[in-house]
Protein backbone atom coordinates (compact mmCIF):
# COMPACT_ATOMS: atom_id res chain seq x y z
CA UNK A 1 0.00 0.00 0.00
CA UNK A 2 1.33 3.28 -1.00
CA UNK A 3 1.64 6.00 1.88
CA UNK A 4 -0.54 8.69 1.91
CA UNK A 5 -0.74 12.14 2.03
CA UNK A 6 -3.40 13.74 4.55
CA UNK A 7 -3.58 17.38 3.51
CA UNK A 8 -5.85 19.83 6.28
CA UNK A 9 -6.68 22.84 4.58
CA UNK A 10 -10.10 24.63 6.60
CA UNK A 11 -8.83 26.69 8.88
CA UNK A 12 -10.07 25.78 13.23
CA UNK A 13 -9.66 21.80 11.70
CA UNK A 14 -8.26 20.25 14.86
CA UNK A 15 -5.77 16.89 14.35
CA UNK A 16 -5.72 14.62 17.18
CA UNK A 17 -4.26 11.12 18.25
CA UNK A 18 -6.59 8.14 19.54
CA UNK A 19 -5.52 6.95 22.62
CA UNK A 20 -3.99 4.05 21.42
CA UNK A 21 -1.61 5.78 19.78
CA UNK A 22 -2.66 4.07 16.01
CA UNK A 23 -4.95 6.32 14.30
CA UNK A 24 -4.67 10.28 13.45
CA UNK A 25 -8.43 11.95 13.96
CA UNK A 26 -9.13 15.21 11.90
CA UNK A 27 -12.00 17.19 12.78
CA UNK A 28 -13.55 20.24 11.57
CA UNK A 29 -15.68 23.03 12.76
CA UNK A 30 -18.80 21.99 11.33
CA UNK A 31 -18.62 18.47 13.17
CA UNK A 32 -17.35 16.23 10.34
CA UNK A 33 -14.72 13.17 11.21
CA UNK A 34 -12.18 11.64 9.69
CA UNK A 35 -9.54 8.67 10.91
CA UNK A 36 -6.80 7.53 8.90
CA UNK A 37 -3.87 4.95 10.58
CA UNK A 38 -1.20 6.67 11.35
CA UNK A 39 1.42 3.83 9.45
CA UNK A 40 -0.47 4.80 6.39
CA UNK A 41 0.40 8.47 6.21
CA UNK A 42 3.55 9.67 4.34
CA UNK A 43 3.37 13.08 5.67
CA UNK A 44 0.79 15.76 6.72
CA UNK A 45 0.36 18.97 4.57
CA UNK A 46 -1.36 21.68 6.98
CA UNK A 47 -2.48 25.25 5.24
CA UNK A 48 -3.62 28.06 7.39
CA UNK A 49 -4.21 27.93 11.05
CA UNK A 50 -4.75 24.35 12.36
CA UNK A 51 -4.79 23.11 16.05
CA UNK A 52 -2.08 20.19 16.13
CA UNK A 53 -1.13 19.12 19.08
CA UNK A 54 2.69 18.14 20.44
CA UNK A 55 1.55 14.28 21.44
CA UNK A 56 0.93 13.90 17.49
CA UNK A 57 3.81 15.77 16.52
CA UNK A 58 5.86 13.11 19.14
CA UNK A 59 4.09 10.33 17.91
CA UNK A 60 4.20 10.97 14.11
CA UNK A 61 8.27 12.16 14.51
CA UNK A 62 8.26 8.43 16.04
CA UNK A 63 7.09 6.39 13.07
CA UNK A 64 8.49 8.90 10.65
CA UNK A 65 6.11 11.19 8.98
CA UNK A 66 6.54 14.62 8.32
CA UNK A 67 4.72 17.71 8.88
CA UNK A 68 5.03 21.00 6.42
CA UNK A 69 3.13 23.52 7.89
CA UNK A 70 2.02 26.19 4.74
CA UNK A 71 1.04 30.13 6.05
CA UNK A 72 -2.31 31.06 5.60
CA UNK A 73 -2.90 33.65 2.75
CA UNK A 74 1.11 33.72 1.45
CA UNK A 75 2.55 35.69 4.33
CA UNK A 76 6.04 33.71 5.89
CA UNK A 77 7.00 30.60 4.87
CA UNK A 78 6.76 26.93 5.25
CA UNK A 79 8.17 25.26 7.65
CA UNK A 80 9.48 21.56 7.55
CA UNK A 81 9.28 18.83 10.60
CA UNK A 82 11.35 15.78 9.46
CA UNK A 83 12.10 12.91 11.39
CA UNK A 84 16.37 12.95 11.21
CA UNK A 85 17.03 9.03 10.48
CA UNK A 86 20.07 8.07 12.14
CA UNK A 87 20.89 5.70 9.31
CA UNK A 88 24.16 6.53 7.45
CA UNK A 89 25.78 8.14 10.54
CA UNK A 90 29.87 7.92 8.19
CA UNK A 91 27.90 9.75 5.65
CA UNK A 92 26.90 12.11 7.60
CA UNK A 93 30.70 12.72 9.21
CA UNK A 94 31.62 13.05 5.64
CA UNK A 95 29.10 15.92 4.89
CA UNK A 96 30.39 17.86 8.17
CA UNK A 97 34.11 17.18 6.73
CA UNK A 98 33.09 18.73 3.42
CA UNK A 99 31.95 21.44 4.78
CA UNK A 100 34.65 22.45 6.86
CA UNK A 101 37.10 22.28 3.82
CA UNK A 102 36.61 25.72 2.34
CA UNK A 103 37.75 24.01 -1.49
CA UNK A 104 35.20 21.07 -0.81
CA UNK A 105 32.68 23.28 0.23
CA UNK A 106 32.93 26.00 -2.89
CA UNK A 107 33.23 22.66 -5.62
CA UNK A 108 30.09 21.30 -3.78
CA UNK A 109 27.99 24.72 -4.03
CA UNK A 110 29.27 25.41 -7.81
CA UNK A 111 28.09 21.62 -8.80
CA UNK A 112 24.30 22.61 -7.53
CA UNK A 113 24.70 26.06 -9.45
CA UNK A 114 25.95 24.19 -12.59
CA UNK A 115 22.87 21.50 -12.19
CA UNK A 116 20.65 24.23 -12.10
CA UNK A 117 21.56 26.10 -15.18
CA UNK A 118 21.72 22.97 -17.21
CA UNK A 119 18.36 22.44 -15.97
CA UNK A 120 17.15 25.70 -17.23
CA UNK A 121 18.74 25.73 -20.97
CA UNK A 122 17.25 22.57 -20.53
CA UNK A 123 13.41 24.02 -20.44
CA UNK A 124 14.07 27.21 -22.54
CA UNK A 125 15.37 24.77 -25.13
CA UNK A 126 12.57 22.78 -24.83
CA UNK A 127 10.13 25.77 -25.39
CA UNK A 128 12.72 27.51 -28.24
CA UNK A 129 13.34 30.06 -26.43
CA UNK A 130 16.76 32.28 -26.91
CA UNK A 131 19.12 32.91 -24.19
CA UNK A 132 21.93 33.37 -22.79
CA UNK A 133 22.25 31.30 -19.81
CA UNK A 134 25.29 28.87 -21.31
CA UNK A 135 28.27 31.45 -20.61
CA UNK A 136 27.07 31.36 -17.10
CA UNK A 137 28.46 27.95 -16.29
CA UNK A 138 31.88 29.19 -16.79
CA UNK A 139 31.40 32.02 -14.33
CA UNK A 140 30.10 29.46 -11.96
CA UNK A 141 33.03 27.80 -12.31
CA UNK A 142 35.49 30.48 -11.94
CA UNK A 143 33.74 31.71 -8.83
CA UNK A 144 36.70 32.19 -6.44
CA UNK A 145 33.99 31.50 -3.23
CA UNK A 146 30.62 31.46 -1.69
CA UNK A 147 29.62 35.28 -2.17
CA UNK A 148 30.54 35.51 -5.85
CA UNK A 149 28.92 32.28 -7.00
CA UNK A 150 25.94 33.92 -5.00
CA UNK A 151 26.04 37.07 -6.71
CA UNK A 152 26.22 35.04 -10.17
CA UNK A 153 23.53 32.64 -9.46
CA UNK A 154 21.38 36.05 -9.05
CA UNK A 155 22.37 37.29 -11.90
CA UNK A 156 21.36 33.31 -13.92
CA UNK A 157 17.71 33.69 -11.79
CA UNK A 158 17.22 37.28 -13.18
CA UNK A 159 18.15 36.12 -16.87
CA UNK A 160 16.45 33.29 -16.58
CA UNK A 161 12.55 34.62 -15.53
CA UNK A 162 13.12 37.47 -17.68
CA UNK A 163 12.83 34.60 -20.55
CA UNK A 164 10.49 32.30 -18.42
CA UNK A 165 8.15 34.98 -17.78
CA UNK A 166 7.47 35.06 -21.53
CA UNK A 167 5.27 31.72 -21.63
CA UNK A 168 2.71 33.45 -19.75
CA UNK A 169 0.35 35.95 -21.16
CA UNK A 170 0.03 39.40 -19.97
CA UNK A 171 -3.27 38.31 -18.22
CA UNK A 172 -1.12 36.69 -15.47
CA UNK A 173 0.93 40.02 -14.43
CA UNK A 174 3.93 38.22 -14.24
CA UNK A 175 6.80 40.17 -14.61
CA UNK A 176 9.93 39.05 -11.98
CA UNK A 177 10.20 36.65 -9.38
CA UNK A 178 9.29 38.14 -6.49
CA UNK A 179 8.32 36.48 -2.94
CA UNK A 180 7.74 36.99 0.88
CA UNK A 181 5.29 37.95 -0.08
CA UNK A 182 4.12 36.83 -3.44
CA UNK A 183 2.47 39.49 -5.24
CA UNK A 184 0.98 38.01 -8.55
CA UNK A 185 -0.53 34.70 -9.18
CA UNK A 186 2.66 33.11 -11.16
CA UNK A 187 4.87 34.03 -8.03
CA UNK A 188 1.96 32.70 -5.68
CA UNK A 189 2.36 29.11 -7.38
CA UNK A 190 5.95 29.42 -7.68
CA UNK A 191 6.57 29.57 -4.08
CA UNK A 192 3.80 27.14 -2.85
CA UNK A 193 5.68 24.76 -5.78
CA UNK A 194 9.27 25.05 -4.33
CA UNK A 195 8.24 24.83 -0.62
CA UNK A 196 6.17 21.31 -1.44
CA UNK A 197 9.13 20.21 -3.84
CA UNK A 198 11.32 21.56 -0.52
CA UNK A 199 9.76 19.43 1.44
CA UNK A 200 10.03 15.98 -0.71
CA UNK A 201 13.88 16.94 -1.27
CA UNK A 202 13.84 17.13 2.58
CA UNK A 203 12.24 13.90 2.93
CA UNK A 204 15.25 12.22 0.27
CA UNK A 205 17.35 13.69 2.20
CA UNK A 206 16.84 12.66 6.14
CA UNK A 207 16.15 9.34 4.36
CA UNK A 208 19.96 9.08 3.59
CA UNK A 209 20.76 10.31 6.89
CA UNK A 210 22.49 13.94 6.01
CA UNK A 211 22.51 16.51 8.40
CA UNK A 212 19.37 19.27 7.00
CA UNK A 213 20.77 22.09 8.43
CA UNK A 214 24.29 21.59 7.10
CA UNK A 215 24.32 22.92 3.30
CA UNK A 216 27.14 23.64 0.83
CA UNK A 217 25.68 26.88 -1.41
CA UNK A 218 23.18 28.04 1.35
CA UNK A 219 24.69 28.97 4.50
CA UNK A 220 23.20 27.87 7.52
CA UNK A 221 20.68 28.86 9.93
CA UNK A 222 18.72 28.23 12.63
CA UNK A 223 15.31 26.43 11.24
CA UNK A 224 16.67 26.64 7.78
CA UNK A 225 17.16 23.32 5.73
CA UNK A 226 20.24 24.29 4.09
CA UNK A 227 20.98 20.68 2.31
CA UNK A 228 17.71 20.54 0.98
CA UNK A 229 17.68 23.91 -0.29
CA UNK A 230 20.92 22.85 -2.57
CA UNK A 231 19.34 19.68 -3.55
CA UNK A 232 16.24 21.49 -4.43
CA UNK A 233 18.26 24.24 -6.72
CA UNK A 234 18.58 21.41 -9.63
CA UNK A 235 14.51 20.56 -9.16
CA UNK A 236 13.33 24.23 -9.47
CA UNK A 237 13.33 24.31 -12.99
CA UNK A 238 11.23 21.24 -13.55
CA UNK A 239 9.21 22.71 -11.02
CA UNK A 240 8.77 25.92 -13.28
CA UNK A 241 7.70 23.67 -16.16
CA UNK A 242 5.12 21.38 -14.35
CA UNK A 243 3.31 24.50 -12.86
CA UNK A 244 3.65 25.50 -16.76
CA UNK A 245 2.42 23.09 -18.22
CA UNK A 246 -1.02 22.68 -15.24
CA UNK A 247 -2.00 26.38 -16.30
CA UNK A 248 -1.61 25.59 -20.32
CA UNK A 249 -3.86 22.44 -19.38
CA UNK A 250 -6.42 24.96 -17.69
CA UNK A 251 -6.10 23.72 -14.06
CA UNK A 252 -6.47 27.33 -12.67
CA UNK A 253 -6.44 30.98 -13.92
CA UNK A 254 -6.05 34.21 -12.82
CA UNK A 255 -9.66 34.71 -11.66
CA UNK A 256 -8.63 31.55 -8.55
CA UNK A 257 -6.42 34.06 -6.97
CA UNK A 258 -6.75 37.32 -5.07
CA UNK A 259 -4.77 39.61 -2.91
CA UNK A 260 -4.92 40.40 0.74
CA UNK A 261 -3.07 42.09 2.97
CA UNK A 262 0.46 43.82 2.71
CA UNK A 263 -0.07 43.06 -1.17
CA UNK A 264 0.13 39.07 -0.84
CA UNK A 265 -1.46 36.93 -3.50
CA UNK A 266 -3.14 34.05 -2.86
CA UNK A 267 -4.83 31.31 -4.14
CA UNK A 268 -8.49 30.86 -3.41
CA UNK A 269 -10.04 27.90 -1.37
CA UNK A 270 -11.32 26.04 -4.84
CA UNK A 271 -7.84 26.28 -6.53
CA UNK A 272 -5.96 25.09 -3.85
CA UNK A 273 -8.22 22.23 -3.88
CA UNK A 274 -7.59 21.50 -7.59
CA UNK A 275 -3.83 22.73 -7.32
CA UNK A 276 -3.01 19.71 -4.69
CA UNK A 277 -4.74 17.21 -6.14
CA UNK A 278 -2.81 17.91 -9.51
CA UNK A 279 0.68 17.97 -7.16
CA UNK A 280 0.02 15.08 -5.24
CA UNK A 281 -1.58 13.01 -7.82
CA UNK A 282 1.12 14.34 -10.62
CA UNK A 283 3.60 16.20 -9.47
CA UNK A 284 5.63 14.21 -7.23
CA UNK A 285 5.75 12.02 -10.15
CA UNK A 286 7.29 14.43 -12.45
CA UNK A 287 9.96 15.82 -10.11
CA UNK A 288 10.98 12.48 -8.51
CA UNK A 289 13.81 11.78 -11.01
CA UNK A 290 15.07 15.03 -11.07
CA UNK A 291 15.43 15.11 -7.06
CA UNK A 292 16.97 11.86 -6.86
CA UNK A 293 19.21 12.50 -9.60
CA UNK A 294 20.57 15.77 -8.04
CA UNK A 295 20.99 13.95 -4.57
CA UNK A 296 22.92 11.56 -6.65
CA UNK A 297 25.17 13.55 -7.99
CA UNK A 298 25.81 15.10 -4.51
CA UNK A 299 26.78 11.50 -3.07
CA UNK A 300 28.75 10.65 -5.89
CA UNK A 301 31.03 14.02 -5.26
CA UNK A 302 31.21 13.52 -1.64
CA UNK A 303 32.61 10.33 -2.52
CA UNK A 304 35.37 11.38 -4.72
CA UNK A 305 36.60 13.47 -1.59
CA UNK A 306 37.26 10.12 0.19
CA UNK A 307 35.67 11.05 3.37
CA UNK A 308 32.89 8.33 3.44
CA UNK A 309 34.19 5.17 5.46
CA UNK A 310 34.33 1.98 2.59
CA UNK A 311 31.94 0.23 4.68
CA UNK A 312 29.75 2.82 4.82
CA UNK A 313 26.01 2.11 4.10
CA UNK A 314 24.79 4.19 0.94
CA UNK A 315 21.11 3.79 -0.17
CA UNK A 316 20.89 4.46 -3.67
Amino acid sequence: MTAMTLLVDRRDAELSLSSNRQVVCLRYPDGDIFRIGINALKQIVVQGEVNLPTSLLRALHTVGVSVVLLPAHGAGEGIYLFPQSSRNIDLRLAQYRAFADDSARLALAKLMVVEKIEAQIQWLGHHQIVHQLAPMVRQVQQASDIAVLMGIEGSVAQIYFEKWRTLWADTWGFKARNRRPPRDPVNTLLSLGYTLAGHSVGQLVVSHGLELGIGFLHVPYRGRPSLALDVLERVRPFVDEWLWQQVEAGLLSPADFFVGKEGACSLEKSGRSRFYGAWYGEAEDFLQQPMRDSLAVLLNKLRQYRVIHPTAEIME
